[in-house]
């Protein structure tokens, strides 16, 4: 098998039209040999239509796909990674008096634990690499967001846990970023999980539709994913360590987290 001989990144929730998908196409662009990765890869289909895009089936949850999908880049990279994007993540919406539990641990099996699987799997490479670890937060985790707790708390976790990797890290030659992403425009909102279809017996019937209101009211000012993921490659290749924020209402998110910091 031959080797690669550009550099190389791996990116977790490539389906069309997502963040991770614009990822994917804007690091071509700049002229990596991308790994695209997805649950089920047909889903990311339209990425294998350009040279030097290698659709790969990953499940952030399942070791077995992870161990998979680390030999194969192996055997590509003569056991290298330039750059690990931790992009995968799932979303629903909920009170947090109506929230299934098991649902809310499969979400964080995926936003959180998922993540960290991904960078114990491949540090080895990375280190080998001195590469780059991004992970993708959300400004959820920033903010009090009703009936986005579950999300938000999952967010909230993976930016710290990013930034203590950050720490953790370093001394290896690894350089992490913790990227806070505001609205973007991905279809995420489109999928199952999107108006909340609350319990019969919930106490928030009255205002459901209200709330969902001014959820898609955020949504409508979100940022094209292909202008974000030009944004977020630009700071990953210029060196940017640490916190990084784009994308619609972050400023707003990055004052009140700030607010709240020195409240605390």
């Amino acid at each position: 098998m031959t080797t690669v001989p550009k550099k190389t990144v791996l990116i977790t929730g490539c389906s069309t039209g997502g963040i991770g998908w614009a990822l994917a196409k804007n690091f071509h662009q700049r002229g990596f040999y991308v790994f695209a990765t997805a649950r089920n890869p047909s889903k990311a289909a339209d990425l294998a239509e350009l040279s030097d895009i290698e659709i790969l089936e990953l499940d952030v949850t399942d070791p077995k796909t992870i161990v998979e999908c680390k030999e194969r880049v192996v055997k590509r990279t003569n056991g290298k990674l330039d750059v690990l994007v931790n992009n995968a993540g799932v979303e629903f919406n909920s009170p947090l008096l109506d929230t299934d539990v098991d649902e809310a641990k499969r979400l964080f099996d995926v936003n959180v634990w998922g993540p960290l699987a991904m960078v114990q799997a491949f540090a080895p490479l990375l280190i080998e690499a001195k590469g780059t670890v991004f992970n993708q937060s959300s400004i959820d985790g920033a903010l009090n967001m009703v009936w986005a707790g579950i999300f938000a708390s999952s967010k909230s976790a993976m930016a710290r846990m990013s930034e203590i990797l950050r720490f953790e890290l370093e001394p290896l030659g690894v350089r992490v970023v913790t990227s806070i992403c505001g609205s973007a425009d991905t279809p995420m909102f489109a999928k199952p999980g999107g108006p909340m279809n609350l319990p019969e017996m919930s106490h928030y019937h009255g205002v459901q539709d209200a709330a969902w209101k001014e959820r898609m009211d955020h949504q409508r000012q979100a940022t094209q994913v292909d202008v974000l993921a030009g944004k977020l490659v630009k700071d990953i290749l210029g060196g940017n360590r640490g916190v990084i924020w784009h994308g619609a209402l972050i400023n707003s998110a990055r004052g009140l987290s700030q607010v709240k910091l020195k409240q605390s």
